[in-house]
C-alpha cells in the first residue's frame, strides 16, 4: 500500500481508528497533551490531523499546514476550525456528530428527568437525614410540550426517547426542511414559544446562535419552562438565565455545558453566576459529560475512519 503521508493525533483515541489509518497506508504520530504551540510548530510534516477539543485549527496554525489533506474531529462542534479557510486550501473538514448521538439524547433525558423529579435536590437532603416528601412533589413529563431547537443527530436522538413519554414535540431547525415524522411536528419557533413546557437546545455554535437564549428568548415564552443546553454553553447567555429563574420564567435548566468551561480561568462575575445558578437549586450543572460514553470513542473512531476511507 502506497505511503499517505503522517498523521498527527492531538488527543486520545480508539485503538479502532489508529491501527485503521495504519491500513489505509499513514503513519500516526500520537501526541496526547500536545501543546497548541507545538501543533502550530509541526503541522506543517502531516497529511491529516484527528483533533477533540484541545485543539484548534484557526487561520493562523492552517497556513503553516503545507501538506494538510485532511482535519477529522472526534465529536461534532466545529467551532474550533477555520472551516471556510480551510475549504479555501482543499482541506477536507470531516467530524463525527454520529458517534455521540445516543449518549447526549440519552444525558439530556437525564437531566429533564432530574429536573422534574428533583432528583439532585432530594438525595442531597436525604444524604443530610433531611427527609422532604411534600417539597420535592414531582413534575411528570407525559402530557409535556417538548420544543427541540436544533434536529441533527442529537436534537433527533433526544425526540426519538422523549417521545414514549406520551409527550407533543415540536422542533425548528432554521437549515432543515421536511423532516417531520410521526412523532415530530416541523415547527416555526413562535410555536416553540407559544406551546413549550420543555426547550433543548441542540445547535452548534456560530455567529448566529451565539446567545440564542438571551432575556428576549426568555421572555417570550407564553408559559414557565425547563431549559436544557447539551450543545454549547455559549448558546446561553447565563446571566439571562439567571434573571430568567429568579423571575420564575424558567422553573428548571439543565446545563452540561457553560459559557466558560476553563475553571482556573473563570473571572468573579462568571463564579458568581455560576453561584447563583446552584443556590436556586433549580439548576443542574454537568462538566460537557453528555456525549463522552464509553461507547462514543469506539463510534467516533468507526464514523471518522469510514469518511477518511471515502476521501481515497
Amino acid at each position: 500500500m502506497a505511503d499517505k503521508g503522517k498523521v498527527l493525533i492531538t488527543d486520545k483515541v480508539d485503538d479502532l481508528l489508529i491501527h485503521g489509518l495504519q491500513d489505509l497506508g499513514y503513519e500516526c504520530d500520537f501526541r496526547v497533551g500536545i501543546s497548541q504551540d507545538e501543533v502550530d510548530r509541526i503541522i506543517y510534516m502531516f497529511s491529516g490531523i484527528v483533533i477533540t477539543t484541545k485543539t484548534t485549527l484557526y487561520k493562523s496554525t492552517l497556513e503553516k499546514a503545507a501538506q494538510l489533506k485532511w482535519i477529522a474531529r472526534a465529536g461534532s462542534g466545529m467551532e474550533i476550525v477555520d472551516v471556510e479557510f480551510a475549504k479555501s486550501k482543499n482541506i477536507k473538514c470531516l467530524n463525527s456528530p454520529e458517534g455521540n448521538r445516543n449518549s447526549v439524547g440519552e444525558h439530556t433525558l437525564g437531566l429533564l428527568l432530574a429536573l422534574s423529579h428533583n432528583i439532585v435536590r432530594a438525595a442531597k437532603q436525604t444524604e443530610k437525614l433531611i427527609w422532604q416528601v411534600e417539597e420535592n412533589r414531582v413534575t411528570e413529563i407525559s402530557g409535556m410540550t417538548i420544543g427541540i431547537i436544533g434536529f441533527g443527530n442529537t436534537g433527533y436522538s433526544f425526540a426519538e426517547k422523549i417521545k414514549m413519554f406520551g409527550v407533543k414535540i415540536l422542533a425548528y431547525d432554521k437549515y432543515k426542511a421536511n423532516f417531520e415524522n410521526e412523532f415530530v411536528k416541523e415547527s416555526e419557533m413562535r410555536e416553540l414559544f407559544e406551546q413549550s413546557d420543555v426547550v433543548s437546545l441542540h445547535v452548534p455554535l456560530t455567529s448566529e446562535t451565539h446567545h440564542l437564549a438571551n432575556e428576549n428568548f426568555f421572555n417570550s415564552f407564553k408559559k414557565k419552562i425547563y431549559l436544557l443546553n447539551t450543545s454549547r454553553g455559549k448558546v446561553v447567555d447565563t446571566s439571562a438565565l439567571l434573571m430568567a429563574i429568579n423571575n420564575e420564567k424558567v422553573k428548571g435548566a439543565g446545563l452540561d455545558v457553560l459559557e466558560n468551561e476553563n475553571f482556573s480561568s473563570l473571572t468573579s462575575n462568571e463564579i458568581s453566576i455560576i453561584e447563583q445558578l446552584i443556590k436556586t437549586q433549580k439548576t443542574i450543572i454537568t462538566p460537557h459529560v453528555a456525549g463522552k460514553s464509553f461507547s462514543s470513542r469506539k463510534r467516533f473512531a468507526e464514523v471518522l475512519l469510514f469518511k477518511i476511507s471515502s476521501l481515497e
